[in-house]
């Protein structure tokens, strides 16, 4: 069945591969390799002793094993050109379509280049001898195996969880939790990292040996030293786990494609909250409305506000080590990655696009509905944000800044959105309840859009802030705090016009691409 799987794999992408794709899939692809070929040249080097080297490889295969969860849920969740529901009629069970769907997950860069960084455990055993050597190449395809595996598992969990209302809120913890102790790795690496080229961290290196990553090294090292024991008992567990996660998985596909969303309990009519009901019951409202009721109701746009949280720690993190100069700006770091993360609104819609189409002149409403909807998502949480961690740092320079640089940031993300939604839509698939974090074929070198259009929004409050900092003239800095309203609005303003416009213009062409998701 996984051969038949992998060849209808083969096939599609044949067929389906579009120069888009090419451009995002050779870039990930030579990333992948550089890596791949960093992790072997580190298992080559000769350093003082073969135990460093060992904690140095272990570290970094926890980095792979942390990519594998993270990457996905950031990038789109991964491959789903074959998806279960395709084999609903089949006579086959969920275990054996599991087995099958992970022999396909093989098709593709990403595994492709994890076994070849997995070579650095042929390259270390090499030097150890011909037993460590022997050894490695079962535990390189163990762990590549694993690897893959458990990055399917989690997005299967947290893709479940997101189908459930009640479900939303574990699932918004634990890929918090993932996506912070994703960039804590940068916390060992930066503090641990010298330590354990000087043979000073033993307690870390025995945490390295016993998690699951880096049992492959623990196996390739007990053979050298002849501890057959240790080194077979170490790859039977890596097979266990393997055992275990498809074993965990199947009932995860089971309930994929048998069970329907959980949509909450229905209600009555006049029970919507205060907002709602201040809307004015114009086309306006009724976009606004339509609006909030799908970013709380959405499977797949709930998941891309979750994957929005990875830009936290990027703020938080350096804190730990006494670097607090960034966590007044950890709602602008969120609030970015949230405007690159959502920028497809119309390929989210997919064919229910047509609604806008066939209303006479509904494209203004509804680019400034979608405008302000979004606005009210995401704008109140990086506010809080913002705030909360400003005042916690105790950083008064940084009011101005944050005053100016967040009105800004908030009203040009919220014209890039939609400008970028109708530029550079892309179709989705549109089972969005049975894998929420899939996001289809996306070319992300698109979101690169973004870039100009943030700094055109920060770039004049920045400038002022910048100067008044260099000429120690509050004036000037607090200056900066009307300039990042008033170009945060003209952003908001004239992104959405150009947004509108061209959908006006050109929405049978964007409903003819985005409906391919359908």
């Amino acid at each position: 069945m996984a051969l038949v799987l992998i060849r209808m794999r083969l096939r599609v992408l044949t067929h389906s591969f579009r120069p888009e794709q090419a451009i995002t899939s050779i870039g990930k692809l030579l990333l992948g390799l550089l890596g791949a070929a960093l992790t072997i040249g580190l298992a080559a080097v000769g350093l003082d002793t073969d135990k460093i080297t060992a904690d140095l490889l272990g570290m970094v295969f926890l980095a792979w094993f942390a990519g594998w969860i993270l990457v996905p849920l950031l990038s789109g969740g991964g491959d789903e050109t074959l998806r279960p529901e395709h084999f609903v009629l089949f006579p086959m069970t969920s275990r054996q379509l599991a087995t099958g769907l992970l022999g396909v997950a093989f098709v593709g860069g990403g595994s492709l280049v994890t076994l070849l960084a997995g070579v650095a455990l042929v390259v270390f055993g090499a030097g150890l001898g011909t037993g460590a050597t022997l050894v490695a190449i079962p535990a390189l395809l163990l762990q590549t195996v694993f690897f893959v595996l458990v990055s399917r598992v989690v997005l299967a969990a947290l893709g479940a969880a997101l189908r459930s209302r009640r479900g939303r809120d574990l699932a918004l913890l634990l890929v918090a939790v993932l996506c912070v102790c994703g960039f804590l790795l940068r916390y060992p690496i930066q503090s641990l990292g010298p330590e354990i080229v000087r043979g000073n961290a033993p307690g870390f290196s025995t945490l390295l040996h016993l998690l699951p990553s880096g049992w492959g090294i623990a196996a390739v090292e007990a053979a050298a030293r002849a501890d057959w024991l240790i080194a077979f008992g170490a790859l039977l567990g890596l097979a266990v786990l393997i055992g275990l996660l498809l074993l965990a998985w199947a009932p995860l596909i089971e309930r994929r494609i048998t069970a329907r969303a959980a949509t909450g309990r229905s209600r009555r009519a006049g029970s919507d909250g205060l907002l709602v009901r201040l809307l004015p019951a114009t086309p306006l409202g009724g976009v606004v409305h339509k609006e909030l009721l799908t970013w709380g109701r959405d499977a797949r746009r709930r998941a891309v506000l979750v994957t929005s949280l990875a830009a936290l720690p990027g703020a938080v993190v350096p804190a730990l080590s006494g670097a607090d100069l960034l966590l007044p700006f950890a709602g602008l770091f969120v609030l970015g990655l949230a405007c690159a993360e959502t920028s497809n609104l119309y390929g989210l819609d997919g064919g229910g696009m047509w609604h806008t189409l066939v209303a006479p002149d509904s494209a203004r409403a509804d680019v400034r509905g979608r405008q302000l909807a979004w606005a009210l998502v995401v704008a109140p949480f990086c506010i809080a944000l913002t705030v909360g961690f400003t005042v916690f740092s105790g950083l008064d320079w940084a009011w101005p800044w944050v005053l100016a640089l967040l009105p800004a940031g908030i009203g040009g993300c919220a014209g890039s959105v939609v400008l970028l939604s109708v530029i550079a839509a892309y179709p989705v698939p549109q089972n969005a309840d049975s894998n929420p974090f899939t996001s289809g074929t996306n070319p992300h070198y698109l979101q690169l859009g973004l870039i100009p259009l943030l700094l055109t929004a920060i770039g004049p409050s920045t400038a002022l802030l910048i100067l008044g900092l260099v000429d120690d003239s509050p004036v000037l800095g607090w200056l900066a705090v009307p300039v990042g309203v008033g170009v945060g609005v003209v952003m908001w303003w004239q992104c959405g016009r150009q947004a509108y416009r061209r959908l006006e213009s050109r929405g049978p062409e964007l409903f003819k691409v985005v409906r391919q998701g359908v």
